[in-house]
């Protein structure tokens, strides 16, 4: 009785059985109606008669006669002496009981005829969606993860097509994720070949410059060797750099969750920052208020010291970059402000994308660091914006839900 469906074509079939018996009990009580009029007309007639053969006769003389037991002793014989013979009452009584067998018979065979029919129709439903299963599943299995799946009712049947439907869809999203995967490395290795392309050409060339020419002097091997060294500090952080978010693309980093004091995030970032920021004579601003997060301090730091830092090197010498940090009751924020040149509109959209240089970008750029940072960010419960307006500067601002 859980299947819905069965139960549903069982009280169906309880239905057409109360109903036909409801037709054949009227067409029984029909059929006692007619003998029952039939006697009680012959009765009457009788009666009749013998009211105007006997005038005088009185009602109580008649009731007595009509329930004289010795009349009905010798009926047979009285009824033969009328021309009344046992064979023709009976084949009277057969002709009319054979057509109330017959009505009956085919009232059974309606009734019959109905419950069998609905429970065909019940099998042969069960059958398709049966069928329509097995296909599905043959689908599936050769790696067609369509999610149309039909739902009629609430039957075992259609609980079945749920759980196929939430597998389907698992598998759907696991095959859809690993050819993403398969893609973003496929893409990693064609922009990491390119990227190390180029400095190790470089390397190459100076290198065969250097053995090659015997009689190189000093200052210019000193020169080639200081480059070859130069490039490979930067082949090392583009690696590190692709280490890290290949680690957190994959979800395999494991982030501590503690309170960070976010002014004292900054003020640890700014000191990192020191000897750039007196080279460039840069003005640094801070308003901040003393705001705590919960995440990891070391990857956090790395974040915000992409932004700061960039920030620093997009600022021409002897203007202005601010740090702000505030909060409210949603997310605690910093906002990192700096008046460099800004960058173009068309940029825009691009600049947290790996490996994406904007047109006025540092040629020793690798355009990961601010990548790197939009994924550190967004592992930590927060997100990050940019606004920025050609010649103005730029403000990057990061968000960290409460």
């Amino acid at each position: 009785m859980k299947n819905v469906v069965a139960r549903k074509y069982i009280l169906i079939c309880v239905a057409i059985t109360i109903v036909f018996s409801f037709v054949m009990w009227r067409n029984v009580v029909n059929q006692n109606k007619v003998y029952e009029k039939e006697i009680n007309s012959t009765l009457v007639n009788i009666i009749g008669l013998i009211k105007e053969e006997y005038p005088n006769i009185s009602d109580e003389e008649i009731i007595k006669i009509l329930n004289n037991e010795e009349f009905s002793k010798d009926g047979t014989e009285v009824l033969e002496k009328y021309g009344i013979s046992d064979e023709l009452a009976i084949e009277k009584m057969q002709d009319r009981q054979a057509k109330f067998i017959i009505v009956n018979i085919a009232i059974i065979a309606l009734c019959a005829g109905s419950v069998v029919s609905v429970f065909v129709i019940y099998l042969i439903n069960r059958k398709k969606k049966i069928n329509y299963l097995d296909n599905y599943l043959q689908k599936v299995s050769n790696g067609k993860y369509y999610t149309e799946l039909e739902k009629e009712s609430e039957d075992e049947l259609n609980r079945l097509k749920d759980s196929l439907y939430k597998i389907t869809v698992m598998l759907k999203e696991d095959s859809e994720n690993k050819r993403l995967r398969n893609e973003a490395i496929l893409n990693s290795v064609a922009n990491i070949s390119h990227q190390l392309k180029t400095p190790l050409t470089s390397i190459q060339i100076l290198l065969d410059n250097i053995i090659e020419s015997t009689d190189m002097n000093e200052d210019t091997r000193k020169k080639f060797t200081l480059e070859i060294l130069r490039q490979v500090k930067g082949m090392n952080f583009l690696i590190l750099a692709l280490l890290k978010l290949s680690r957190l693309d994959a979800g395999v980093v494991e982030f501590e969750n503690k309170e960070i004091n976010l002014k004292n995030l900054v003020e640890d970032i700014v000191s990192d920052l020191d000897v750039v920021i007196d080279i460039k004579q840069i003005n640094l601003i801070k308003n901040i208020k003393d705001v705590t997060i919960t995440g990891d301090y070391n990857w956090n730091k790395e974040a915000i010291l992409n932004i700061i830092k960039n920030a620093v090197e997009h600022t021409q010498e002897g203007k202005n970059v601010y740090i702000d940090i505030d909060e409210n009751d949603v997310y605690s924020k910093i906002t990192v402000t700096d008046e460099g040149n800004g960058i173009a509109k068309k940029d825009l959209k691009h600049i947290f994308e790996k490996f994406y240089k904007a047109t006025d970008s540092d040629p020793n750029s690798f355009g990961i660091g601010l990548a790197l940072s939009k994924s550190i960010i967004e592992k930590q419960n927060g997100y990050i914006s940019v606004d920025s307006k050609i010649g103005e500067g730029t403000k990057f601002i990061i968000k960290y839900l409460k």
